[in-house]
């Protein structure tokens, strides 16, 4: 671990400019983009003279950067060298860490759809060569070296020279570039371009997504995951063993039971197919969030993540190709089926004025008094079809704003809500599939339902007597 650090040394830049050509020739940058820039200043009358400067800019690669917090995707990191970096293979073009510097240092490459920076010239010093400028610079203005090694250049020009950082009460993010000369000069120079403090932090759609949409969307989970601890040692306290081992027969035993035909093959591949691919989706969606604010799970967790997948360039690619592989398979299916499964499908999701009063009382059915009897259920009840709209709901909207990430480079302010409406999404639908885990496989009354999810059939018993109004349609066909 080292930190890499520049110095430019105002007594001797000549503000020609070299700098920022060899930049712009070294990564290819169109005319109007800079990784660094030097902009004159205008005249300043002093008490003594009049000044004439110019302000040379770049990334400080601070040891308190903002923006590295900010990046929903992990593109922005620090690598071992100190040096602040953006992958290009991860980067999605939201322009939050656009945002978030307060010296603006970061620019949009519209025609590559991602942002960029000075990285120090990462490649070439890696080499074992000087950063583009700094070879460049034909007053040696320029000195880079690395501050944790005593003997090297920037650090000998520290220790005999007067030198400053550009911040201020409000910006304090220790940048690990320097600027040397006169202190008239710099004061000049730092009076005239002072770092912005308002972006310090991300921009609205950040802040929802930081201080709002995580932390509730935890809330909601957590709220769904101590009402199905409560219901399930509240079973367990009320010793329904026999009902239980009623419930665990029925679904083991359906061979030698009287069944019903519940689910063609067809609807149960889609089933399993949709819970492997919101599995895999969750999974590197974690890992995504790993370097940034927004994050969920812990370093442990984000960690392992990480070592598994190799990279965040290789989870943030398998996440596009998983979600376009699912939403190839809804539309394929939607396509060709719409006549056999979709439609009834829809249908069978209709709520009724029944169904409200069955969502009324099952939670007291639940929670408070087993003895409670429940409005009849069609095929699904009001809970299931209540699960499937919403799930429903969120599935468009995660793709609709997983869409918008993926194909609309050049507009970073619609990629922002895009994740704003992304994460929210999930996390919603993170809660639904929580509880719908609990009452499929952990609730006695409805597992019988989950077995129907492997085997296509359920017994008429337990038809006759959850989905009343659907056996009695069956069994008059």
């Amino acid at each position: 671990m080292s930190r890499q650090a520049m110095i430019i040394d105002m007594d001797r830049c000549v503000g020609c400019g070299a700098c920022v050509i060899a930049c712009q020739e070294e990564w290819d940058l169109p005319e109007d983009s800079y990784r660094n820039w030097v902009r004159p200043m205008p005249p300043s009358s002093s008490r003594s003279s009049i000044m004439f400067t110019h302000y040379v800019g770049l990334c400080g690669h601070c040891e308190d950067a903002p923006c590295l917090d900010v990046c929903p995707v992990g593109a922005t990191f620090r690598d071992n060298c100190g040096r602040i970096i953006v992958d290009p293979g991860t980067c999605i073009g939201c322009g939050y860490c656009i945002e978030t510097c307060p010296f603006g240092a970061r620019m949009y490459r519209k025609d590559l759809g991602r942002v960029e920076k000075c990285d120090f010239c990462a490649p070439k010093v890696d080499a074992g060569q000087q950063p583009a400028c700094v070879a460049t610079c034909p007053a040696g203005s320029r000195i880079f070296g690395d501050l944790d090694d005593k003997n090297s250049a920037v650090s000998r020009y520290l220790s005999t020279h007067h030198v400053a950082k550009l911040e201020t009460d409000e910006v304090k993010t220790k940048p690990n570039v320097f600027h040397a000369g006169k202190k008239e000069v710099l004061d000049l120079i730092f009076s005239e371009n002072p770092p912005n403090p308002q972006k310090m932090h991300p921009p609205i759609e950040g802040k929802i997504l930081a201080s709002m949409i995580s932390p509730g969307s935890m809330g909601l989970i957590g709220l769904v995951i101590t009402g199905a601890v409560i219901s399930f040692f509240r079973q367990l306290l009320k010793r329904k063993q026999k009902e239980a081992d009623a419930m665990e027969t029925e679904g083991e035993e359906l061979s030698a039971r009287p069944t019903l035909k519940r689910h063609d093959k067809p609807i149960i591949a889609l089933h399993w197919f949709n819970a492997l691919a919101w599995l895999f989706q969750l999974v590197t969606g974690i890992g995504l969030l790993g370097a940034s604010k927004y994050r969920v799970t812990p370093d442990l967790v984000n960690n392992a993540l990480l070592s598994l997948f190799g990279s965040r360039q290789s989870m943030l690619q398998l996440h596009f190709i998983i979600g376009a592989v699912w939403l190839s398979v809804l539309l394929v299916f939607s396509l060709f089926c719409i006549r056999r499964y979709l439609v009834p499908f829809l249908g069978e999701l209709a709520l009724n004025r029944t169904d409200l009063r069955w969502l009324w009382l099952k939670p007291k059915e639940m929670f408070l008094s087993s003895k409670i009897e429940l409005p009849p259920q069609g095929k699904y009840n009001a809970g299931q079809k209540l699960f499937g709209i919403g799930i429903a709901v969120l599935i468009v909207l995660i793709v609709g704003s997983g869409l918008v990430i993926t194909l609309a480079p050049g507009s970073e302010e619609i990629i922002r809500w895009a994740i704003t409406v992304h994460f929210a999404a999930v996390m919603t639908a993170v809660a639904f599939l929580v509880l719908h885990i609990y009452m499929t496989v952990f609730n006695s009354t409805e597992r019988p339902a989950f077995f129907s999810m492997l085997s296509g059939r359920i017994s008429e018993s337990y038809a006759r007597k959850h989905n009343h109004l659907w056996w009695e349609k069956t069994k008059s066909h």
